[in-house]
């Protein structure tokens, strides 16, 4: 995953946002951009077989652009709640869901940086 992301940005991408597993992948950045290797769930109904999920966490991410370019970059935690909606999370109920992202992503150089109930993705 990280050479065909890498390779994306190399080719001109912005940003590159992975899905697919039903769990959040590390964040890297790399030559200034936001590689997300994997989002996780925004909607939680139900899974395989009509299975309910609970406890799923996802991400929603904010990107910021100034004349073509991005100039910022954060991300919020979100899960369902009792009547299957998505809904944002208060940053300090994540603290081990973000304790966990911040180390897998600082093996790959990114810096996570809490603001508020938003994580910002550190570009430099």
């Amino acid at each position: 995953m990280t050479e065909i992301a890498r390779a994306a940005i190399d080719a001109g991408a912005d940003v590159v946002m992975g899905h697919g597993p039903h769990y959040v992948l590390p964040i890297e950045v790399y030559n200034g951009r936001p590689i997300f290797y994997g989002l996780s769930n925004l909607t939680f109904s139900t899974g395989h077989l009509g299975r309910r999920h609970s406890g799923w966490i996802g991400l929603l991410v904010e990107v910021t652009f100034e004349r073509g370019a991005v100039t910022g970059c954060h991300f919020r935690f979100v899960r369902s709640n009792n009547n299957n909606e998505t809904v944002h999370c208060h940053l300090a109920d994540e603290a081990e869901a973000l304790a966990d992202l911040t180390a897998r992503s600082g093996k790959l150089g990114a810096e996570l940086k809490p603001d508020g109930d938003r994580v910002q993705v550190m570009l430099t």
